[in-house]
This record gives structure tokens, C-alpha cells and sequence, in this order.
């Protein structure tokens, strides 16, 4: 497997001249993601640390002032043509990481990514609710229930195995 180092994820963000602010709302991510990735790794579950790394860093790479709309994502399809060559599986983890992929079809890291994006507004952490009536108002339609339970069942699952409180992770991380 392919996998981008932390300098080359850098100046990936460089090549496609992705947004500072996105920049730093996709570190945030990674900090979350690469904690929970860590603590399932620690409890046994098959998982790879450094692929998770890499993509949860990188998850944003399509976002390059893409005009979207909340049920037509263009962007992790951008991120995702822009890697799959040389980076297919980062760039699986990239395509997946939006709400409306069922995390039952996912793997482990693509769930990690896809839930750690979701506690992330912009560089600080939030829960899921609280991302999810973010983005309804940036936006202004608000996104499908189905959606919003699905990333909580996905938290229950992660939170379950690692053994802590889903409110408590903010203190985990720096």
C-alpha cells in the first residue's frame, strides 16, 4: 500500500491549492482520527494507523472553492480522482468520508475518517449534533435524519470498543 508522508500530504494541499482554512479544519480532523485509529488498534481491532494518518489528513484535498450543495458532494469525488492513481486506497477513504455512505459497507478506516470529520468545525471539536446544525444552516437544507443516525451508531461502535465517553474525547486530544 501506498501511503503519502505528512510533508508530501503537505504539499499535496500545496498542488491543489487547497484553502488555509481548509487546511486547518482537515489537521483537526486528523488529530481526532488518528487518536480513535490508535485506541482501536490498541483494543484489537484491524486497522491501519498510518493509512488513516494520511487520509484523514487529506480528506479535504478535493475542496479547492467547489460551490456544493449538501446532497451533491462534488468534492470527495475530486479528492478521490486526484489520488486514486497513485494513492487508490487513501483515495477510497477520501471518497467515502461524507455522512450519506452507510458505515456498515465501510472499513475501519473509513469509518474513522468519516466520524472524525464529523466532530471537527473547522479547527476546533464539536459533537455530532452540533456539526450536523452547522452544516445545516451553512448550507440551508437540512441533512437527511438517516444520515445524522448513522454517524451516531458509528460512535456508539467506536466509543464502545475503545472505552470512553464520546463527550470526554476533548480531553484526549491536544
Amino acid at each position: 500500500m501506498n501511503i503519502p508522508t505528512r510533508e508530501e500530504c503537505l504539499q499535496l494541499f500545496e498542488k491543489y491549492k487547497v484553502p488555509k482554512k481548509v487546511v486547518e479544519h482537515c489537521k483537526q480532523v486528523n488529530k481526532i482520527a488518528v487518536f480513535l485509529a490508535k485506541k482501536l488498534k490498541e483494543k484489537g481491532i484491524n486497522i491501519s494507523v498510518e493509512l488513516v494518518d494520511a487520509a484523514s489528513l487529506l480528506h479535504d484535498v478535493g475542496r479547492t472553492g467547489i460551490k456544493e450543495k449538501v446532497f451533491t458532494p462534488i468534492h470527495p469525488k475530486e479528492g478521490y480522482n486526484r489520488l486514486k492513481d497513485k494513492y487508490p486506497e487513501l483515495a477510497e477513504c477520501i471518497l467515502t468520508h461524507g455522512a450519506e455512505h452507510d458505515t456498515t459497507k465501510l472499513s475501519w478506516e473509513q469509518k474513522v475518517i468519516q466520524y472524525a470529520d464529523k466532530r471537527a468545525k473547522e479547527n476546533t471539536m464539536v459533537t455530532v449534533k452540533e456539526r450536523f446544525k452547522d452544516a445545516d444552516t451553512r448550507y440551508d437544507v437540512p441533512f437527511p435524519k438517516e444520515w445524522i443516525q448513522n454517524i451516531l451508531k458509528t460512535e456508539k461502535q467506536i466509543f464502545d470498543i475503545i472505552g470512553i465517553e464520546p463527550d470526554k474525547l476533548g480531553e484526549y486530544i491536544d
